[in-house]
């Protein structure tokens, strides 16, 4: 097998691999959001306060992870004009 198309798969299956990591880490953490604003639901009192506090964090949260993975789609982007990809 040619050495380019060894590491042309090597690349895509980085990419589908994060893309797959990525996705879980999303649904993972849209059910932890569901189960704080249940949590913040019944506390009542501090409702207001633990909201905000929330959706900053949330806020975050998706902005870092959003970063992340396009550093990482850059970076594989980069490999692959480096190896002579398309």
């Amino acid at each position: 097998m040619d050495p380019k198309t060894v590491q042309k798969m090597t690349l895509e299956g980085m990419r589908h691999f994060l893309r797959m990591t990525f996705d879980t880490l999303a649904s993972f953490q849209d059910q932890m959001e569901k189960m704080w604003r249940s949590l913040l639901e019944q506390a009542g009192e501090m409702q207001k306060e633990g909201e905000k506090m929330l959706t900053e964090w949330l806020d975050n949260m998706r902005k870092g992870r959003e970063e992340l993975l396009r550093n990482l789609e850059d970076g594989l982007h980069r490999m692959e004009e480096l190896l002579g990809g398309d």
